[in-house]
């Protein structure tokens, strides 16, 4: 059979199929995109980039659902049990008062690290070293 053809017969075709749940898979789900993408070596803006983007459904539902600050408090978390710094840029109210959007805000940093030890000795599939977590 041509690849350009569907056949529903054959057993090792991709198919994929939906299942309905009442559990809320949104934390899990969200925290999967967030370390897939950060593997292939997005950063953390790159990442809240993706969950902007429209046409990446799912990372664009947990957007629309959970907003933004629960994306940027899971790409912290996520990245900082990897050993990777986030630094988000935020805006500080006290010193921004009520300025024209034409006019520049004061901004603070926020800084995301994790204290994990590494081990040289151990690597994940794509060749970098394994934090060790202390729980």
């Amino acid at each position: 059979m041509p690849k350009d053809e569907f056949d529903f017969d054959d057993p090792m075709e991709l198919s994929g199929v939906g299942f309905l749940t009442e559990e809320d898979t949104t934390d899990a789900m969200c925290e999967c995109f967030i370390e897939e993408f950060m593997r292939m070596g997005y950063n953390h803006k790159q990442v809240l980039a993706l969950f902007r983007n429209p046409y990446y459904l799912g990372m664009n539902m947990v957007l629309q659902n959970r907003g933004e600050p629960f994306v940027r408090d899971r790409i912290g978390e996520v990245f900082a049990r990897w050993g990777k710094k986030v630094e988000w840029r935020v805006l500080d109210p006290a010193k921004c008062g009520d300025l024209p959007s034409t006019q520049s805000q004061s901004e603070r940093p926020v800084t995301s690290m994790a204290a994990n030890e590494w081990d040289s000795n151990l690597t994940d599939p794509t060749g970098g070293a394994i934090p060790k977590i202390k729980l």
